[in-house]
């Protein structure tokens, strides 16, 4: 797999330097790790321009991107960001993802579901910024997604059909509609998202386990996981122009799904785990944008995730046999005003407040499962697996808990639990922005934050500036610096403790998780509009990650968050477009990163690890036909070892494929076949060999193989709407 992974890169290179001497006067630069400006070919579009700091793109016309069918999919074609275990990087960083300008309170893994159900037709154009300017009211990177909010001057209907089926081991559907009204004064939009089916998936983990009595365990454990449910998405928003710049909208978004998760052990230990949750998720917005520059607004969410997990398992020195119901309710109002003047002379003035006020209440109840409720050691194991598993598993279980009949029964009841924790953050910023006869421009900040919690009250100052210098056509010089502050998942900083793989594995809560601190500085530099070079260097105190610890003093591994000394990061990166006639365009992308991550108080065996690694990535569209509009698109993407604390990860990649077709009347009907991870090797399966901790994980990785459908009616066009972070919620 490794060869042919290598043979791919090779080709791309070969390919990239074909398409550079073949077509170099049409070449369109691509911003690279933090997206920078393109240049246009003389004569054509622009794909990517600068708007002040932020470099801007039509993510339509990206190379890469036209087979794409969501707007999530066509943030990924943006140069330089890279998806990492489901969420969006931006040249190796974080980055946070904003609707219309517009900060909300939606985790990162809610975004990603919102942005996944809206067609990619529908967003306007995408900002993308290394250091954001404190009047978006984000920390650090940041992509802004403006969607098109047309009015119309007769009364308009539009709308689009949607349909997935996707096989990988098992199969999974998304049905989708959009219905988007335009009138003179008045727009509107609704739109439904229907995603079910089956997953399927397992994870082998090896284990040496060194106790402090001097013995080593061997422990082997494989787990399948199937998993089935049911995701409901649904938004509802309006907005009203009474004038230009003068706007009142109302947004709500809902989301319900049902998930059941059945999990069947064996080896060193044997058992089932069954977790079934149901969370929900209501955002309601209001939004009103004055034409003298004010604008003020509020946002409520209410997220509310039930899960009941059951657990009953043999291991070699213990068993355990519960039921836990896990509970997070999140309550998080935020308000804010805002206000932009422009002055004389290219000068701009801003600034702002912002209030967030989040009201957690989550609690833990542990039921041990006893004789009399009918989950005893002989009587239950087996019928709870008959239905589902390998007869030999069942005999394996079977003996396992006849033989364990003096193994103690872990009490969990003591670690009932119930909390209510509040958290307040406010914002105050101001800033300027110059632009010195379209040759300088510079974007300057300085926000105040208060943070106040349970464990923590801080003032944070938090600077940024951004300057950009055009010395000539096709030339863009742009340095950023700033300073960002990150706060902890709210269920991470509970004082909660769940289990997994029977119940070695212990995931545990650090109520005293300090918020991260950031400071961040970049060059990006664009050459002939075709060339984009950026560099970095980040230094992160307090950087918070989820580790894993073997105890010494007991056969339990445990997972919890702990804060780093500190994390530092620097990286290069390059991204060059390619153009071979009207037939094929691509993007070929290489980044190289250097990592260091230190922890001197990490258990009794602190660390200060570092690593160089690269990120190679293709991406080639083949025009097959023009009428009717025929595209292949074969993309590719490798990543060296890299480190993330005490694990190691080997390298990994993937290939993917897909063939799309646009037919009838203006194109309205669109059918893709895909291919996505074509020789399995997607997953990173993470290991440690670190100062007597010893642990393997290998996961599965399946293709997936699947076609999706599309109709547009009524001349649609798309329409976006802005993210709730729910980055911080409990999954």
């Amino acid at each position: 797999m490794r060869k042919i992974l290598v043979s791919f890169l090779l080709l791309s290179v070969c390919l990239t330097m074909k398409a550079q001497t073949a077509a170099d006067d049409s070449l369109r630069l691509d911003s690279i790790v933090r997206t920078l400006p393109e240049v246009m070919v003389s004569g054509e579009r622009p794909v990517v321009k600068v708007r002040g700091g932020a470099l801007v793109y039509d993510v339509n016309r990206l190379p890469g991107n036209t087979t794409t069918d969501n707007a999530y999919d066509a943030l990924k074609a943006l140069p330089g960001v890279v998806e990492t275990d489901g969420s969006l990087t931006l040249g190796g960083r974080a980055v946070t993802v904003i609707m219309d300008g517009q900060v909300t309170n939606l985790s990162q893994e809610q975004l990603t579901q919102v942005l996944k159900s809206v067609p990619k037709d529908r967003v306007g154009d995408v900002e993308v910024m290394y250091n954001a300017p404190a009047k978006y009211q984000v920390r650090g990177a940041c992509i802004n997604i403006n969607f098109k909010h047309e009015t119309a001057e007769r009364q308009m209907l539009t709308g689009e059909v949607f349909g997935l089926y996707d096989q990988s081991h098992h199969a999974a559907f998304q049905e989708r509609a959009t219905v988007v009204y335009s009138g003179k004064k008045l727009s509107a939009d609704l739109m439904y998202s229907h995603d079910h089916g089956d997953s399927y998936g397992t994870r082998e983990i090896t284990t040496h386990h060194a106790l402090n009595d001097g013995t080593v365990h061997d422990i082997q454990s494989f787990e399948r996981t199937l998993g089935t449910g049911h995701n409901h998405k649904f938004r509802l928003s309006a907005g009203y122009n009474f004038s230009d710049n003068h706007r009142l909208s109302l947004s709500y978004y809902g989301n319900y799904a049902t998930t059941d998760n059945r999990q069947r052990m064996s080896g060193s230990i044997t058992g089932r785990n069954d977790l079934d949750s149901k969370p929900w998720l209501h955002d309601v917005s209001l939004d009103y944008k004055l034409p003298f520059g004010t604008n003020v607004g509020a946002e409520y969410t209410y997220y509310n995730s039930p899960q009941t997990q059951r657990l009953s398992s043999v291991l070699a020195d213990r068993e355990m046999n519960y039921l836990v119901d896990n509970r997070q309710r999140l309550d998080i109002w935020r308000v804010y005003a805002k206000q932009e003047h422009t002055l004389k002379g290219g000068w701009g003035l801003n600034y702002g407040a912002s209030y967030l006020r989040s009201t957690d209440n989550s609690r833990q109840e542990y039921e041990e499962l006893t004789n009399r409720q009918g989950t005893s050691r002989q009587g239950d194991m087996p019928s709870l697996l008959s239905s589902s598993d390998d007869t030999n598993l069942l005999v394996d279980l079977s003996a396992r808990y006849l033989s364990a009949e003096t193994s103690p029964l872990v009490d969990l009841s003591t670690r009932n639990l119930s909390t209510k924790k509040i958290e307040n953050t406010v914002n105050l910023y101001a800033g300027f922005n110059k632009n010195f006869n379209n040759k300088v421009i510079i974007d300057a900040s300085l926000a105040a934050e208060y943070y106040n919690s349970t464990a923590w009250n801080e003032w944070n100052w938090l600077p940024t500036l951004n300057v950009t210098y055009l010395p000539a056509e096709g030339h863009v010089l742009q340095l950023g610096v700033s300073s960002t502050t990150s706060y902890p998942e709210y269920w991470a900083v509970q004082d909660f403790i769940t289990y997994s793989n029977g119940g070695y594995d212990q995931i545990v809560g650090n109520p005293e998780l300090k918020p991260s601190h950031e400071y961040q500085a970049n060059l990006t530099y664009v050459l002939k509009n075709k060339y984009v070079f950026t560099g970095w260097f980040s230094y992160t105190d307090d950087h918070f990650m989820q580790t894993l610890y073997q105890r010494p003093d007991e056969l339990t591994e445990t997972f919890r968050w702990v804060n780093f000394d500190f994390q530092q990061q620097a990286g290069l990166m390059a991204t060059v477009p390619l153009k071979l006639g009207g037939w094929y365009s691509g993007n070929f992308t290489a980044m190289g990163i250097w990592m260091k991550h230190k922890d001197s108080d990490f258990y009794d065996i602190p660390f200060d690890r570092s690593k160089l690694l690269g990120i190679f990535s293709l991406k080639n569209e083949f025009t097959i036909s023009k009428n009717p509009e025929i595209v292949f698109s074969l993309n590719g993407q490798v990543q060296t070892k890299a480190i993330q604390g005490n694990y190691d990860l080997p390298a990994a990649g993937r290939v993917d494929a897909a063939v799309q077709l646009r037919f009838l009347k203006n194109k309205r009907a669109t059918l893709k076949v895909y291919c996505n991870d074509i020789f399995e090797t997607s997953h990173i399966d993470p290991y440690i060999r670190f100062r007597g901790q010893d642990f393997n994980m290998k996961m599965s990785s399946f293709r997936h193989v699947g076609v999706t459908f599309s109709y547009a009616f009524g001349s649609y066009k798309e329409k976006e709407h802005k993210e709730v972070d729910t980055s911080r919620f409990m999954k």
